[in-house]
């Protein structure tokens, strides 16, 4: 985090993948799917991270930071869940029929 331009996500981006040391980078997209999973109540990045390493075994935090970014861009859009399409949304919210809003960082 001490190189120019580099901030807390991306050296945990950098980190998890290049070499394999556990991290859990959260970034807004992560951030609202943690929220509208009710995985965190977090008003910010910082906090949703730390309720996610919280939640899940650090074993899994680097694959899982990918697994949730890649359901958001396939299944689950943070900005436009509205429960039909994602059976977790289902699950969580169910009969919702408007979409739910995710508190901004």
């Amino acid at each position: 985090e001490a190189l120019p331009g580099v901030g807390h996500k991306t050296a945990g981006v950098v980190m998890c993948q290049a070499f394999g040391h556990p991290a859990f980078p959260v970034d807004t997209h992560i951030h609202r799917l943690a929220q509208i999973w009710k995985l965190t109540n977090g008003k910010n990045v910082k906090q949703t991270e730390a309720d996610l390493k919280k939640l899940f075994p650090k074993e899994l935090w680097n694959d899982l930071h990918i697994q949730i970014i890649m359901h958001g861009r396939e299944v689950c859009p943070a900005r436009g869940c509205n429960g039909i399409r994602c059976d977790l949304c289902k699950k969580l919210h169910p009969g919702r029929k408007t979409p739910i809003v995710a508190k901004k960082p």
